[in-house]
């Protein structure tokens, strides 16, 4: 009875189903021709390397063989590598309290209000915030271990041979309640800043320049610029920072790179190089700037900053000094960057507490040595033993009861998600994280086609272009006939379970032939192929 294609699909499913029961037994074949080397070669590169045929007149057995060969090969059919390159997400968790000081005795206040406390990665930030900055009756709460700090924000030298600083610091100005044990906190007495010093610290504050890395709300970002006609900032994550040759370019990944397009000679000797930089997606230009150096640059994601440009000593080719950055944060000036929370340029020229926020760029005498979230929502009123202050989602002000005394004190307990590449070096809250290297099995969805019986009537040995496993005899299968008829295959009734392989018989790749005298020896000749994949 014939079978029509979409009824061998069928069964050619309900066979994978059953195909690992039916091939774990020891099955007996004779074998003529080289049969193991054709089995060897039926998946090549994960993909199937042959088509299965069986006949127009099989019996259902031989349909039922067929697939049970075909759902084998497909079990076979997989890629293996060697990951070479990866990422991978790590949570960083820590906590820290600083000193505290007793703002309530049991009967009474036991400092003079109001009171500004400060604490930061390292007391020595403290004093020299209290040195530029003009503070009501200052008190240093020490160090908040979790705050971090950046020993070299200028590890390619750009500005500098010094390594100098930069670090977070957290302060919140206390007033008088309406009575004694009780605390007024107010709009703007409350401050995130992060600010770039001098390596020796109390020797002063920086200007933030391009390029500089800063800590900020826990991670280490590149500051790439401060607009001044929108009075925004942008800054992003270091991916790369070094020197890339004219016509070279760095691979970003998914489709992204950074390419130094060219490097031109200044007209004067006074004159800076000009560089062409470019952001690529798949091979297409999408951002692109030709100007002499600094060159500031961004698109969606990414950032560039090119700090110097150069050619070699014959004028052949130039090199470009830049840094990438990706997860590009740009937030404006004066607006809110988290709720009650605004954004502001630290300014470290004033020596008044009122005017070391600023939202603008240009703005004549500023210095921005930093940035800074400043709190703008509601007043907080007789604030008492027990009660906290959140700052910026990062740091809490805690007012502790301490056996009817209050004790003021900064406290952190974060949890941060960073995402590295290996051999990438993160800092977030004051822990060094590297990826040194991803010790898994990588796994990838790869779409294979596992191959399906067709009919003889659809199949040529002349227009093969891969191998074929012919299933059935010459008395039910036209192409084992075709080979029987030259003589290339031997099979008659009274055959056993055979695998037969006729050498480039079809259109000269090999063709195997499952099959013997009937329908069952047919079934043990292929559950011995497959015992053999």
């Amino acid at each position: 009875m014939a079978m029509s294609m979409k009824k061998i699909g069928a069964i050619a499913v309900g066979g994978a189903m059953v195909a690992s029961a039916l091939a774990t037994g020891a099955f007996a074949a004779e074998k003529v021709g080289d049969v193991d080397a054709f089995a060897a070669d039926v998946v090549a590169d994960g993909n199937a390397n042959v088509d299965i045929v069986v006949g127009s007149n099989a019996a259902a057995l031989d349909v039922v063989s067929a697939a049970n060969i075909a759902a084998k090969i497909g079990s076979l059919m997989f890629t293996e590598g060697t990951v070479e390159n990866g990422a991978a997400t790590v949570t960083v968790s820590a906590s820290a309290e600083s000193d505290d000081v007793m703002l309530y005795n049991g009967t009474a206040d036991n400092v003079s209000l109001p009171v500004t406390l400060v604490t930061s990665a390292d007391k020595d930030y403290n004093t020299l915030f209290d040195s530029k900055i003009t503070l009501t009756n200052y008190q240093s709460l020490g160090k908040l271990d979790t705050l971090v700090e950046v020993d070299d924000v200028d590890p390619s030298e750009w500005y500098s041979g010094d390594e100098n600083n930069a670090a977070e610091l957290v302060y919140a100005v206390v007033g008088a309640g309406k009575e004694d044990g009780k605390y007024d906190i107010n709009d703007s007495d409350v401050a995130y800043i992060s600010a770039v010093t001098n390596d020796t610290i109390e020797s002063g504050y920086l200007a933030l320049k391009p390029g500089m890395r800063i800590p900020f709300l826990g991670e280490e970002y590149v500051f790439v610029k401060a607009d001044s006609d929108d009075d925004y900032v942008v800054m992003g994550k270091e991916v790369f920072d070094g020197v890339i040759k004219e016509g070279e370019s760095y691979d970003l990944g998914n489709g992204y790179t950074v390419k130094v397009d060219s490097v031109l000679s200044p007209l004067s000797g006074s004159d800076d190089p000009k560089v062409n930089i470019k952001i690529l997606k798949d091979g297409k230009t999408v951002a692109e700037k030709f100007d002499t150096t600094q060159i500031k640059m961004v698109y969606g994601d990414i950032a560039v900053v090119v700090n110097s440009a150069w050619e070699n000593v014959g004028s052949d080719y130039g090199y470009a000094e830049l840094v990438i950055v990706d997860n590009v944060v740009k937030a404006d000036l004066g607006e809110e960057f988290i709720p009650d929370w605004e954004l502001d340029l630290f300014n470290s020229n004033t020596a008044s507490l009122d005017n070391i926020f600023e939202d603008d760029v240009s703005k004549s005498g500023l210095v921005a040595s930093g940035l800074a979230l400043k709190y703008i929502g509601d007043d907080e009123e007789d604030v008492e033993s027990g009660d906290d202050f959140d700052i910026a989602d990062y740091v809490t002000f805690e007012l502790e009861d301490d056996d009817d005394e209050t004790n003021a004190l900064f406290n952190m307990d974060q949890a941060k998600e960073v995402s590295l590449a290996i051999g990438q070096t993160v800092n977030v809250l004051n822990a060094e994280i590297k990826l040194s290297e991803i010790d898994a099995e990588a796994k990838e969805a790869v779409v294979m086609t596992a191959p399906i019986a067709v009919l003889d009537s659809e199949a040529s040995l002349d227009a093969a272009d891969k191998g074929l496993i012919l299933v059935g005899g010459p008395v039910v299968n036209e192409l084992t006939a075709e080979l029987a008829d030259a003589g290339l295959v031997a099979i008659d009734n009274e055959s056993p379970a055979t695998l037969a392989v006729a050498a480039g018989a079809a259109n000269g790749n090999d063709v195997l032939v499952v099959a013997g005298g009937d329908r069952a020896a047919t079934e043990e000749a292929a559950e011995a192929l497959i015992d053999m994949l």
